[in-house]
């Protein structure tokens, strides 16, 4: 039986049935019509493509789990509203997913759709709110983390984990272009229970054949090759966090994970004006404490663009002299001498120096 939940936070929740079997498009969408004939035209907009996509007679989808299980009713949906800006609703419905999960089959996941932006943003900002969304969920998760998941993503053996139970996590974007196995019409990140791949790795039978299905699908769906950072769970020198977020390109992205695990410290973004200090104050403030390190003095001359980018720490900049217009996030900021600028890593950031170009100190924090 199918179950419909509309909460008053508008985060729709779809549970998908058992023991059916759906082999074309129209049977699937015959199945689900009655459920979304009330929903926002957003959502019924938003599944119907998922539907296209995965189920196409002719461009077959490469994850043939997550299309056998939407053939067998076993995947769970939830319809994500911008009201539902801090995901608290998203974590309650994906809470009860990790409680019942196995309830639904070896293909299951959990699919959770985003409402649309108006415009495509960028790949860069869609990884951002992505990692965002992680972190989030992870502070609303009252379970301990598994005992053996390691709690840092630089281990082989990590992975995302949501009440107490480990999964892989994949985003698609509609900014996502030439690798197609990762466009969607809008963002979604879907949710795979560690247990679905139990006996599905390189040392099985099941595994080499899936695996081989899968990347003979992706040459053919993808315009580029697949990604190097696709590797077996716990094989020697893979990351499964490198592989939640790909980009269009196969170059390496130097970065830092940017999950952080609940009680781990990390920097606030912000920009506080008429800070103040002198030279020999502000550098003794920006030194790291306890060791040994450095800070650079950079200069801009007038109108010097630093392009939108980010960096893999966390970083300070204090104007010492002349000024720049900031932009963090699309937050345009004016600071002149004496602001100083506080960057989370991996936040999104541009600068352009004013009329009498601007010299800053930079603290870069491991």
């Amino acid at each position: 039986m199918i179950k419909i939940i509309v909460h008053i936070y508008h985060c729709l929740h779809v549970r998908g049935g058992l023991g059916i079997r759906l082999e074309i498009l129209e049977d699937v969408e015959r199945y689900y019509e009655n459920i979304f004939s009330d929903q926002d035209d957003w959502a019924k907009d938003q599944f119907r493509k998922f539907c296209h996509d995965l189920l196409s007679g002719t461009d077959p989808f490469p994850c043939v789990l997550g299309v056998q299980g939407l053939k067998m009713g076993e995947l769970e949906f939830a319809f994500v509203s911008k009201s539902d800006q801090n995901y608290r609703n998203l974590a309650i419905e994906l809470k009860k997913y990790a409680k019942t999960s196995r309830m639904y089959g070896r293909n299951t996941s959990f699919v959770a759709f985003f409402e649309p932006d108006v415009n495509v943003d960028s790949l860069e900002r869609y990884e951002k709110r992505f990692w965002d969304v992680l972190n989030q969920l992870h502070h609303f998760d009252d379970h301990p983390w598994p005992k053996d998941i390691p709690e840092h993503p630089d281990d082989a053996l990590w992975e995302f984990s949501f009440m107490g139970e480990p999964m892989f996590v994949v985003c698609n974007t509609p900014a996502h272009q030439k690798r197609r196995s990762r466009h969607a019409n809008t963002f979604m990140i879907t949710f795979q229970p560690r247990w679905v791949f139990e006996d599905i790795n390189g040392n099985t039978k099941r595994g080499r054949h899936i695996q081989d299905i899968v990347r003979s699908h992706l040459h053919s769906y993808d315009e580029v090759l697949p990604h190097p950072s696709l590797k077996w769970y716990g094989e020697q020198g893979s990351h499964e966090w490198k592989q939640y977020f790909l980009y269009d390109h196969n170059e390496p992205v130097e970065m830092k994970c940017p999950f952080h695990m609940k009680g781990e410290e990390h920097m606030e973004t912000k920009v506080q004006q008429n800070f103040g200090g002198k030279m020999p104050q502000v550098i003794e403030e920006l030194l790291p404490k306890g060791k040994t390190g450095s800070v650079e003095v950079q200069r801009d001359l007038p109108y010097k663009a630093h392009k939108q980018h980010t960096h893999p720490n966390d970083e300070v900049l204090h104007i010492v002299a002349g000024s720049l217009t900031f932009t963090i996030d699309d937050v345009e900021y004016k600071c002149s001498e004496g602001d100083r600028i506080s960057l989370q890593k991996n936040s999104l950031h541009s600068s352009v120096a004013g009329p009498d170009g601007c010299t800053y100190i930079i603290s870069v924090l491991d």
